[in-house]
């Protein structure tokens, strides 16, 4: 299972508790590769052989990428989905003594600017996700100013050494500087609150802004799959999202946990990307070249 992100982040912790209990319920080995850099890592799945020897778990921003110019031509179109098992959503989060109590002040010092934000590289989903919030609060996105990183818990270590304001990354992601008092969430860029932290807002409950941004995370193989290898993959996922141990293991890690499989999980991903298109057209925001982040 190739990942395009660093060893120990959030993305990694997801595809390697996923490999465990595949491998438990396909009954062979899975080993995950750490293949760090958005466009290297989705790049090696995609153009690997698809004999059901190379998978990978990739992420919401296959459908942000390439409407970026220079990044990649790589759409949810060049893979065979499997199944999507984690979706959740970024937050706005804050160093613990950041002197906001609320969205409501982080906005009114946003509309004075600037904003420097952190977590995963130039116009990753994270990104997308606090410029995306900033303008439906009607602040320029010429206010934010970005430190890019590899992964959204270097973006969160960037807050807490002062020298980025905002982490818009996952409370999941976050939990340890949350749950130690370092860091503060101050909303959920989601329709509902999270489970594992149900004190927290909604953006709407605390701004009434209409704006949420869900960020998968899924099991896919290079395009061109056989159908039978397809197959096989597909019925062990749904044993692995049936398994009590995962269930409680995935809940115990205070992952957001929404299954969908086969075409369902396309039909998913085309949306996605379809919806990242129109607000990056709306926002009128490009990447450029790419960077060796990407």
């Amino acid at each position: 299972m190739v990942l395009p992100y660093v060893a120990g982040g959030g993305s990694d912790q997801r595809a390697r508790l996923t490999a465990r209990y595949l491998a438990r319920h396909l009954e062979r080995e899975v080993t995950v590769e750490n293949l760090t850099g958005a466009v290297k890592g989705h790049t090696a799945i995609a153009s690997a052989v698809p004999d059901g020897a190379t998978i990978g778990m990739i992420t919401g921003e296959i459908g942000m990428m390439h409407w970026h110019e220079g990044v990649t031509e790589l759409t949810p179109a060049d893979y065979t989905p499997l199944a999507v098992p984690f979706v959740e959503s970024a937050a706005v989060i804050v160093k613990a003594d950041a002197p906001f109590r609320n969205l409501a002040e982080f906005l009114a010092h946003g509309r004075q600017g600037p904003i420097v934000g952190s977590g995963g590289p130039d116009f990753s989903v994270w990104k997308f996700a606090l410029v995306g919030l900033l303008h439906a609060a009607g602040i320029p996105t010429s206010h934010v100013r970005y430190i890019e990183t590899y992964s959204g818990e270097q973006g969160l270590q960037k807050v807490l050494e002062g020298q980025a304001l905002v982490a818009p990354i996952t409370m999941t992601d976050a939990r340890g500087p949350l749950r130690a008092g370092q860091a503060r969430a101050l909303a959920t860029m989601e329709d509902t609150r999270h489970a594992a932290f149900p004190e927290v807002p909604t953006v709407h409950e605390a701004s009434g802004l209409s704006w949420s941004v869900a960020h998968w995370r899924g099991v896919v193989a290079p395009r061109g799959l056989s159908p039978d290898f397809t197959g096989q993959f597909i019925d062990a996922l749904r044993k692995v999202a049936a398994d009590p141990d995962f269930v409680r293991e995935a809940a115990a890690s205070s992952f957001t946990v929404r299954w969908r499989d086969g075409d369902a999980f396309a039909a998913y991903m085309a949306e996605d990307d379809a919806r990242f298109g129109e607000i990056i057209r709306l926002l009128g925001t490009t990447a450029g070249s790419a960077t060796g982040l990407y």
